[in-house]
């Protein structure tokens, strides 16, 4: 029980602390009193943003896919059904990369860090992933 309060304490003050130097929120003591301004603006502003980044990346990933797919149908067998077996995989990890821009955009503050980190770790490994099988299939 102990464990879990601090995890949530320690995600609670991340957040907290992202929030400030993204400027979604300030403090600010006024008449002797701590006083929290919030700026929904500015979060939604980063979070399109954000987004936008990902989406167009996700929308290159897409047409590099279909390029790799182009360059398997030249193999023949077991080197062309491994190469679409990678592909197709491939395909899967950027349409799971669509659901989750998704729940970027309906997401909240709360959750946005984590799913910020969570689709650069999988945008980092899908782009590895094409640049893998992109030399692999540019082998003579």
């Amino acid at each position: 029980m102990g464990r879990l309060l601090i995890i949530v304490l320690v995600l609670v003050v991340a957040v907290a602390a992202l929030g400030y130097w993204q400027g979604w929120f300030t403090v600010k003591k006024e008449d002797g009193k701590l006083k929290v301004k919030t700026d929904p603006e500015k979060f939604k502003q980063d979070r399109k943003a954000f987004s936008k980044t990902v989406s167009e990346k996700a929308k290159d990933m897409e047409e590099k896919i279909a390029g790799l797919f182009k360059k398997s149908k030249g193999l023949t067998g077991d080197e062309k059904a491994q190469a679409q077996k990678e592909i197709k995989e491939l395909e899967k990890k950027r349409e799971r990369l669509e659901e989750q821009i998704q729940e970027l955009n309906e997401a909240g503050e709360d959750k946005f860090d984590d799913i910020k980190r969570d689709l650069r770790q999988s945008l980092k490994e899908v782009q590895k992933k094409i640049e893998e099988l992109t030399q692999k299939l540019e082998k003579p």
